[in-house]
């Protein structure tokens, strides 16, 4: 193996830990907790909330419609069965009587808004409620892929982690250093040659470092400063 062939190895080997690595996080915060099930939960209980408040609401208005019925009804009753004879006794009731038609009909349309809401809060419950048994369902699924997967998952960091410290131990210090500054700036820090020209910056490279990249020599573009490889 020459040596820009163990760059790439290592290279390889590196980014499949870090990929793995990462893998590993994402399992192990799924095994915490989900933030998604967790706003699910919480929207859900401010939506229990606000429908306990508006049928609160409804309750009271419907409590008030009634009992101004009552009132209305105790005032046509007198107005109409002749148990009111004195006119400005009648005129009064009368009076009384439109007032309070005019507070029904506008306690009815506030019944209205209300029960309108009441219905959306109901549909939103009911929405939130299948959406976070549907999310929990998923959860068992997902943990339980997770708990098979990382027994194989630690044998693939393993192996990663081997075929890092193999290539590092063939590899001379000079050119790890080149590689490490060269990765620090660029990714991949080792390109292929494609074409006659850089798998990295794609432009077109000369033929004198071309012939060096055949003869397995160490060599970077000279425009995006990347170590060349077959």
């Amino acid at each position: 193996m020459t040596v820009v062939e163990l760059l790439s190895a290592l290279e390889e080997a590196e980014a499949r830990l870090s990929k793995l690595e990462e893998e590993r996080r994402a399992i192990a915060a799924r095994a915490e907790g989900d933030p998604t099930l967790e706003g699910l939960l919480s929207d859900l209980a401010a939506a229990e909330a606000a429908l306990r408040s508006h049928s609160s609401t409804l309750r009271q208005q419907e409590l008030e419609v009634g009992e101004i019925r009552e009132r209305a009804g105790s005032h046509e009753r007198a107005i109409y069965d002749g148990s009111v004879r004195n006119p400005a006794g009648l005129e009064r009731r009368q009076h009384e009587l439109t007032t309070l038609r005019s507070q029904i009909a506008h306690l009815e349309d506030l019944e209205l808004e209300q029960m309108s809401l009441v219905e959306a809060d109901e549909g939103e419950i009911t929405r939130l409620r299948r959406a976070s048994e549907d999310r929990r369902s998923e959860l068992v699924r997902v943990r339980g892929e997770d708990s098979n997967r990382l027994g194989t998952l630690a044998l693939e960091q393993a192996a990663a982690a081997a075929a890092t410290q193999e290539a590092l131990a063939q590899i001379p210090e000079a050119t790890l250093r080149l590689y490490r500054r060269i990765a620090a700036r660029r990714q991949p820090a080792v390109a292929r040659v494609v074409g006659g020209a850089c798998g990295g910056c794609r432009l077109p490279l000369p033929h004198r470092i071309l012939e060096e990249v055949r003869r397995g020599q160490v060599v970077t573009c000279e425009n995006c400063e990347r170590i060349l490889s077959l």
